[in-house]
């Protein structure tokens, strides 16, 4: 294709050119055939064992999906799987993942690949050896800024992406970045959250920041796994003792039972009667997490959301049951309301 002898001007400018899959510089690997997340699905046959490097969201899923399709499969993980997500919630993901006879391999770094299309062998730094006949990489992704000639526009950048302020502004004022390019959370729903910012910005003038706290992630597994605001560790490090954990498991849940999806459970951190976090593993979590969203967008408090009446029976009910798990002890084990209580009834007809 000709490149184009004409050019393009405007009062502002939106760049939202997304990631592509990174591809790391493992000694190998550029001499063996391997997948992403954009060729995987390509694939007219079913691979026999799959090797995966990475085990976060995108090798979780794509390692789940195969298992069940009947492919062997083999996670290959530097670190932890699912190191971003709270452990408790990542065991029940992991825990199912290997009841299903996926290999979950922690703490091993690729070192080195090796091999053809069809006999793949990757060396950990620690000397194991994982084969395969084929290979997905799956360790994150980068932002497409190389061929965008940014120095030219005045366009500042980091490892992460284009630098932004708080309003998507580049370091050209004329400029916006939003979505992955802008170097945060990688979602397809933060691209969409971004455009309203810099829409409120841009065209009408009016204040807008970005916040984060706000936004949720979902890894669709079975169970899935969903975040919001601050997990458990997060929480304590940032509030201390001011934290407290209300719990719900699905196992009490009758529309769960009935539907025999009982696996997982929802935590949520409080903080002087405001939750600051949500986290989901189980059935339909993805779906769940939207309501401690909008609590965390309003800075609601735990009342409030105990105002709220869900339907019987439904999954959803969990949300309300999770409020209740918070305000029981407030109840039913504080003195001073069972004194209270004592005294009103004394008097009620």
């Amino acid at each position: 294709m000709q490149a184009c002898d004409f050019r393009i001007t405007a009062r502002r400018i939106v760049i939202a050119t997304g990631s592509s899959p990174f591809v790391p510089p493992i000694p190998g690997l550029d001499s063996v055939p391997f997948e992403t997340n954009e060729t995987l699905f390509e694939l007219r046959e079913q691979p026999e064992h799959l090797l995966i490097l990475g085990g976060g969201p995108i090798g979780i899923e794509m390692a789940q999906a195969h298992i069940r399709l009947g492919s062997r499969v083999t996670i290959i993980e530097g670190a932890t799987a699912l190191g971003r997500d709270d452990p408790d919630l990542a065991a029940v993901v992991l825990d199912t993942l290997r009841g299903e006879g996926v290999e979950i391999a922690e703490g091993a770094m690729a070192a080195k690949i090796s091999g053809q299309a069809g006999a793949i062998k990757v060396k950990a730094a620690d000397g194991r050896i994982f084969k395969g006949s084929h290979l997905l990489v799956a360790v994150g992704r980068k932002t497409n800024t190389e061929r965008l000639n940014l120095d030219a526009a005045g366009i500042e950048t980091t490892k992460a992406g284009i630098r932004v302020d708080a309003s998507l502004r580049s370091s050209n004022r004329r400029v916006y970045a939003i979505g992955d390019v802008a170097g945060g959370l990688q979602f397809t729903h933060v691209a969409g959250y971004h455009a309203g910012i810099i829409i409120r910005s841009a065209l009408f003038g009016l204040p807008s920041r970005v916040r984060t706290l706000h936004i949720p992630r979902v890894t669709y597994c079975d169970p899935e796994l969903a975040q919001v605001g601050l997990t458990e560790a997060e929480a304590r490090a940032q509030y201390g003792s001011k934290v407290e954990i209300a719990r719900f498991d699905f196992l009490h849940n009758d529309r769960a039972i009935a539907e025999r999806k009982t696996a997982g459970f929802i935590k949520v951190m409080v903080v002087k009667s405001r939750p600051v976090g949500a986290s989901i593993v189980g059935h339909q979590a993805g779906e769940l997490i939207g309501l401690w969203s909008l609590a965390l967008a309003n800075n609601m408090k735990m009342g409030q959301l105990a105002a709220m009446v869900a339907p019987y029976p439904t999954i959803g009910e969990i949300n309300k049951r999770v409020v209740g798990a918070y305000f029981s002890p407030r109840l039913f084990d504080n003195p001073m309301v069972k004194r209270v209580v004592g005294f009103v009834q004394r008097w009620i007809p």
